[in-house]
């Protein structure tokens, strides 16, 4: 017999479906099964774990989808926060290279945050500091960069963040539909083997009826 044990969750699910219709609908498969409890109610009963567990599955796939888009989303605006930023890093490094208090108060002076937590804490620091110095503005503004880019370069700092939040929250429902998947689960595959069990000393003079039910035999 096949180990259904060591299949995917996709061919366990549909196995389990397979052999349990065939249990309830098959006549000589009902019957020797119906000796050891399951009856058309009893099968029925499982059908409906099985469809709980399915409908999970199904969830679970579709949170994690939408994961994996908000985790795309968030590298997308974060890359492109970050690109507008150091190019006005690198520029004020330049054009306040002698004004020490100014270059510490915008962060020059420090390597840049690989972590986004990080980053994004040196990135407001900056915008912040920046946007409240008319006298900073009107250098920046004298190398060609005015206010409104600079407000612009700002704006993508804080879609960054709102895209971060939104991963993260994404990411938090995957994982959560995913216990709930599991724990569902984990039932199914405990009754489920057992069923199995029964309907292989059921069936052990008829091998013909286990393939009904998704057991592949080849022999003892």
């Amino acid at each position: 017999m096949s180990s259904i044990s060591h299949q995917s969750i996709e061919q366990r699910l549909e196995t389990y479906h397979t052999g349990l219709t065939n249990a309830r609908d098959v006549p000589e498969l009902q019957s020797r099964l119906a000796v050891f409890g399951y009856t058309p109610d009893r099968l029925n009963q499982l059908l409906a774990l099985y469809q709980e567990v399915f409908d999970l599955y199904l969830a679970q796939k579709n949170e994690f989808s939408e994961q994996l888009a908000a985790t795309h989303a968030f590298q997308e605006a974060w890359h492109m926060a970050h690109n507008d930023y150091i190019r006005l890093i690198k520029l004020g490094r330049i054009i306040l290279k002698n004004d020490y208090a100014a270059y510490v108060k915008l962060t020059l002076n420090q390597e840049r945050k690989k972590s986004f937590s990080g980053w994004l804490t040196q990135a407001r620091t900056f915008f912040n500091s920046l946007l409240a110095d008319s006298g900073v503005l009107a250098q920046y503004n004298r190398y060609g960069t005015d206010q409104d880019a600079i407000q612009a370069a700002f704006a993508l700092v804080q879609a960054a963040e709102q895209a971060n939040t939104a991963k993260v929250k994404e990411t938090g429902e995957a994982q959560q539909a995913t216990q709930e998947r599991d724990a569902r689960l984990d039932v199914l595959d405990s009754k489920m083997s057992k069923f199995y069990s029964l309907a292989r000393l059921a069936c052990e003079d008829a091998p013909q009826l286990l393939e009904m039910l998704g057991i592949t035999v080849k022999g003892d």
